[in-house]
């Protein structure tokens, strides 16, 4: 049976704009915001308004038409979120140009792979190690434009130059860029968005303008915005599918859109900004509980009894059910100063790219935290379904955005469809007919189902169900889960044609600052305890506690504690910090070997 959102909505947007040039000349005709966009510098925020970024965003268009950009060209963006990240997208899309956002912590094999595959002419960086990295390996960049920073590359176009340069063409041919954009077409290819290459070489996901702007459409009917009273902190990577098409709903609603300098200072920039509004993948809502947690815990005397006994009540109660009296207190004394933490105005936390542990999922919410989960893929633009106001349901991943249609495969596959599915893989026919299929359902590879009441529940992954020597199937991601406690921050679990389930394990090292104590090691340093018989019985007791609720061939048998962290720059993790199985299994070959041995 198919299953389609019928509930009779109607954005108020669908008929203002259906390419990205039109969502841009809707949003600066519509609104003179005083801060449009913001990002801090030197201590200070940097803000611009719209009337401010539609003279850059002009000046840039009309350089780059100076520098010979043509409608179809591939101009690639390597550099961290920005206002000047968003300008830019702006104007080379102004031309009917293909924007091919890239992660500025890509690993270098990844960055020259992407740079040939797309067959970029033009590339914005701003940092150094990504103009040599891509210099060193040759390749066919034509110009390199280099963001505003303190790059001094004497080969690289400066961001102020490129603006003369438009200021130039502008001077000569006046309304040149308003007239390509005119011209864009809702059909054309707007980007092109790797994907993170988790379990192998990244594809390139073509996605069009009518894509994006129908996501965007969507998204305006499941959380309404209002320009007067609503800001947006971004902290995600704008090269990532998630954000940038959040970024582009923001923007249209007229709210003002400010930048987190590092996912580091996100507390920092929240506290500053007083959002009502972000963005986040579950990994960063797992550091924020932690860091809350670990605030609790150094509490004293009655301080930290109250925090502890409404931490645990807000993991035990069930999300919805009605507030107590003794609920009331914990929110008026523990909960309500968690939220101040996040900067006190936050109406929607909305969280996606990966799945969210449902037992934090129901202590967020009963903490007062406005989350709501989706799901989606970058060949999905990306939104298939999410949790919304009024719509909610802990466990899933909401229900069916607007003009989104799934079906449930017999396998269990969820297949999709609707205005969101992506034109194709880049340069790769093979590809794209084995994940869209004759009838235009595109093949999630994501196991779920839907419920009687419309909301849609993942329960595994097609392509990550190992198979063990024995021919029993296992599914990693729940494993993987229920093995992060305080010591333990990611666990990656080995079972594909192995005789039984074994898992590698890394630190948390937050988390190790409480456990030590706990432990009778606090004065041992932190490599010690890792290699502790401690830190092995903790870590085996809650393997074993953990197993009794698996099936007998899921079972962990052994574990590896590792003695590091993952890294990004290590290509271990993907930017949105995914385990990259192959390359971690790689690395610890000689440590889940060992597990298998005699």
């Amino acid at each position: 049976m198919n299953v389609k959102e019928t509930e009779p909505e109607v954005s108020t947007m669908t008929a203002l704009f259906t390419t990205l040039p039109g969502l841009f000349q809707h949003i600066t005709r519509t609104y003179q915001n005083p801060v449009m966009l913001a990002c801090k510098k030197d201590d200070a925020w940097v803000k611009f308004s719209t009337a401010e970024v539609v003279n850059i965003v002009c000046k840039i268009g009309a350089g780059l038409l100076e520098l010979g950009l043509r409608p179809g060209d591939r101009i690639g963006i390597a550099a961290n979120s920005s206002p000047y990240w968003m300008m830019m997208d702006f104007a080379a899309l102004g031309c009917g140009a293909i924007t091919v956002p890239l992660f500025s912590n890509i690993a270098p094999e990844n960055l020259r792979y992407e740079i040939q595959d797309s067959g970029m002419r033009f590339l914005f960086v701003d940092s150094e190690k990504q103009y040599d990295t891509v210099k060193a390996s040759g390749g066919i960049v034509e110009r390199f434009i280099a963001l505003p920073g303190d790059m001094n590359l004497s080969d690289c176009i400066s961001w102020d130059s490129l603006m003369s340069l438009g200021e130039k063409r502008m001077a000569s041919q006046p309304g040149e860029w308003e007239r390509l954009s005119n011209d864009v077409r809702s059909t054309s290819t707007a980007t092109i968005i790797y994907t993170s290459g988790s379990t192998g070489t990244p594809k390139g996901v073509e996605l069009t303008h009518d894509n994006l702007v129908t996501q965007v459409q969507g998204t305006a009917l499941r959380f309404p915005l209002d320009p007067k009273n609503d800001c947006v902190l971004s902290c995600l990577p704008l090269a990532h599918g998630f954000e940038r098409m959040a970024a582009f709903y923001y923007l249209s609603t007229g709210s003002s859109l400010y930048f987190a300098e590092e996912v580091k200072k996100v507390g920092e920039a929240l506290r500053e900004v007083h959002p009502t509004v972000i963005t986040l993948v579950p990994r960063l809502l797992e550091k924020t509980y932690d860091r809350m947690r670990s605030g609790a815990d150094s509490a004293k005397g009655f301080k930290k009894i109250l925090a502890q006994a409404a931490f645990k009540r807000a993991w035990e109660k069930i999300p919805g059910v009605p507030a107590t009296l003794k609920d009331k207190l914990f929110d008026a004394l523990v909960y309500r100063k968690l939220r101040e933490a996040l900067g006190g105005r936050l109406r929607f936390i909305i969280s996606g790219s990966a799945p969210l542990d449902h037992s934090l999922y129901g202590f967020l919410l009963n903490a007062g935290f406005p989350v709501y989960e989706g799901y989606g893929l970058t060949e999905t633009s990306p939104v298939i379904a999410a949790n919304y106001p009024g719509h909610l349901k802990v466990g899933t991943v909401g229900k069916l955005f607007p003009d989104v249609e799934v079906r449930i495969g017999e396998d269990g596959e969820i297949l999709a469809r609707g205005p969101g599915i992506m034109k194709g893989y880049y340069g790769k026919p093979g590809e794209t007919a084995k994940t869209i299929d004759e009838n235009g359902w595109l093949h999630t590879g994501d196991l779920g189902k839907l419920d009687a009441e419309g909301f849609l529940h993942i329960t595994g992954r097609k392509k990550e169900l190992f198979k063990t020597a024995n021919g029993k199937y296992v599914a990693p991601v729940p494993i993987e889960q229920a093995l992060c406690n305080k010591l333990a921050d990611m666990a990656m679990v080995i079972a594909e044609k192995r005789p039984f389930v074994t898992a590698v394990l890394f630190p948390d090292m937050e988390g190790l600052k409480r456990l030590k104590p706990e432990l009778g090691c606090a004065e041992m340093d932190d490599a010690s305890f890792l290699h502790s018989e401690q830190a092995r019985a903790y870590m085996q007791k809650a393997v074993d506690d953990m197993n009794t609720k698996l099936n007998h061939w899921e079972k962990v048998q052994k574990f590896h504690l590792a003695d590091r962290i993952l890294s990004v720059d290590a290509a271990e993790l993907t930017p949105t910090l995914k385990i990259r199985r192959h390359v971690v299994e790689e690395k610890f070959r000689a440590e889940i070997d060992a597990m298998y041995a005699a």
